[in-house]
């Protein structure tokens, strides 16, 4: 009998696993439902906003370089370095 380990500890069996299928599809199971938001998660919670820009083909092979490095996608990488450099500029004026 195989065993699965849930995220909050929880040890499930595949005896287990019947026995709540067959208690939802004879509508006596009284568990409840959690709404799980399909996607990537949020960002913050505030609206995004998309930007855009262009740069020499070497730029972004750098920064995709970087990004790599750090353990990070470019859009990560990227999004951290303009705020970081936008609040160091705000901050000293």
């Amino acid at each position: 009998m195989a065993e699965y380990k849930l995220p909050n500890g929880h040890v499930l069996t595949d005896e287990e696993i019947e026995q709540r299928a067959k208690a939802w599809e004879d509508g006596s199971w009284d568990g409840h439902l959690t709404t799980i938001r399909a996607g990537r998660p949020r960002l913050s919670d505030e609206a995004n906003a998309n930007l855009s820009f262009k740069c020499p083909k070497s730029g972004a092979e750098l920064i995709a370089r970087a990004a790599e490095a750090s353990g990070v996608n470019k859009s990560t990488f990227i999004r951290d370095a303009a705020i970081e450099k936008a609040m160091h500029i705000l901050a000293a004026s």
